[in-house]
This record gives C-alpha cells, sequence and structure tokens, in this order.
C-alpha cells in the first residue's frame, strides 16, 4: 500500500506492520490527509493484538500540523487496543521530530516508544 504526492510517499508493510515517511508533508488541512487517515485507518482494523506497528519517519523532512493531528489520531485508535505498541523511529537530523513526536507520546503514555538515531 503506497500514497504519493507531489514531495512525499507514505508506504506501508504489512510483512513488517511499518509505515514509511518520506519528503515534506505540507498537505492542507484534514481533507488533504484524508486518504493517509483511511491507510491509516485500514491498518488499524487489521492489527491482532499483540502487535507492534512502527512508524519510520527518518527520511520525513517536514509535518504540518494538519499531519500531526491525523497521526495524533491514529495514535488514540491504537491506545484502546490492548496488547498493540507503536515504536516511532526519528531522525535526529531532524529537530522538530523529537518535539513533535513527544506530543504523540502524551496521547499513549504506555506503548509508544520513540528511537532516535
Amino acid at each position: 500500500m503506497e500514497i504519493q504526492g507531489p514531495a512525499y510517499s507514505v508506504s506501508y508493510n504489512a510483512g513488517t506492520n511499518t509505515v514509511k515517511y518520506k519528503g515534506t508533508f505540507n498537505i492542507r488541512g484534514a481533507e488533504g490527509y484524508s486518504e493517509i487517515a483511511e491507510m491509516l485507518n485500514k491498518i488499524e482494523e487489521q492489527l491482532s493484538p499483540p502487535a507492534e506497528v512502527v512508524f519510520d519517519i527518518r527520511e520525513m523532512e517536514y509535518l504540518n500540523s494538519s499531519g500531526i493531528t491525523t497521526m495524533g489520531k491514529f495514535v488514540i485508535r491504537l491506545r484502546k487496543k490492548t496488547g498493540v505498541t507503536l515504536t516511532v523511529l526519528c531522525s535526529g537530523r531532524q529537530s522538530w521530530q523529537e518535539y513533535a513526536m513527544n506530543g504523540l507520546k502524551k496521547l499513549m503514555p504506555v506503548g509508544l516508544t520513540l528511537k532516535f538515531e
């Protein structure tokens, strides 16, 4: 499963439960993120606990507030599933990632792990 835009892509590997983000996500509003949100909802619906989902954002250069909100809604759905965890692979080169992803950790204090490389 893959979604491509002019400056970004999001792909999902079902074998590893990994969602990989690449590029600059400067999409306007919730409507602009609807295709990505639908993909994330399908992923969540298919999960059978115990399961780990991985967000690999190491190649994400920018994510606006609408994108963070889209991720946050997914995290809220995940935290309702007992036995499902989320690991976010972050880049130490993108200083905004630490701040933004720590905000997601507040939505899922147990079960969300941030890893910086």
